[in-house]
């Protein structure tokens, strides 16, 4: 599928990973125990970027068994197209260092990023990877309005319903909310922690949606061009 994405893009597919678990039943309704989640991804990535640079593939591990398959079309962009994992924990830094292009974090303060970083770039060292490409990134949830107040309450709102839980002592910590001048001071400290790829999500109610990208376009983004 992702190759097949890849071909039908022009090139311009990225293959994002991360393990789940938020939601064990998904896993007992499919036979595979949650704690598994990890060493079936990883053993998956080997298993995906094998069948998108090579013909005839043949692989015995714990969870796959191959006996000289192909895969067609194969991706546009070569080796593959780029990996992106996401997570918050040890294991996913790691899984990063092996496998993947990009680090994309989530409910992260700018310290933690550059922390992942560093332990990221030893661990790609300890792999051979440290030549690969990577880039590091990370995922905020976004709130802008010209009230400071108003665009702080609004990502409380959403957030402790979607993640059913009073998030009001968390907005500041981890997310971008509040005036433009105050997203763009947060947003610099996670620039400055080294985040290259940075995606922004809405933390806004449904009608705010257009109008929080707008912002974001014209009186955040701005300033770091």
């Amino acid at each position: 599928m992702g190759a097949a994405l890849d071909v039908a893009s022009g090139g311009r597919y990225n293959f994002g990973v991360g393990i789940g678990g938020e939601f064990p039943k998904e896993f007992e309704a499919c036979g595979v125990p949650v704690k598994q989640r990890g060493s079936r991804t990883n053993e998956a990535l080997e298993v995906i970027t094998k069948l998108w640079t090579e013909k005839n593939v043949t692989f015995k591990g714990k969870y796959t068994t191959l006996n000289e398959v192909s895969i067609e079309p194969a991706p546009t962009q070569k080796p593959y197209p780029p990996i992106w994992v996401a997570g918050r924990k040890e294991p996913a830094m790691e899984r990063t260092a092996k496998y993947a292009n990009g680090w994309l974090p989530y409910m992260y303060t700018p310290e933690q990023l550059h922390s992942s970083i560093e332990t990221i770039n030893k661990l790609r060292k300890d792999y051979g990877r440290e030549a690969a490409p990577f880039t590091p990134g990370v995922f905020i949830f976004s709130a802008v309005h010209a009230n400071k107040d108003t665009g702080r309450q609004m990502a409380n709102e959403k957030l402790s319903k979607q993640y059913n839980q009073d998030f009001s002592k968390l907005i500041d910590k981890y997310a971008l909310a509040g005036s433009p001048a105050d997203c763009q001071k947060r947003l610099k400290e996670y620039v400055d922690a080294g985040a290259r790829m940075i995606v922004l999500p809405s933390a806004c109610r449904p009608d705010y949606v257009d109008e929080n990208t707008r912002l974001l376009a014209k009186e955040v983004i701005p300033a770091f061009r």
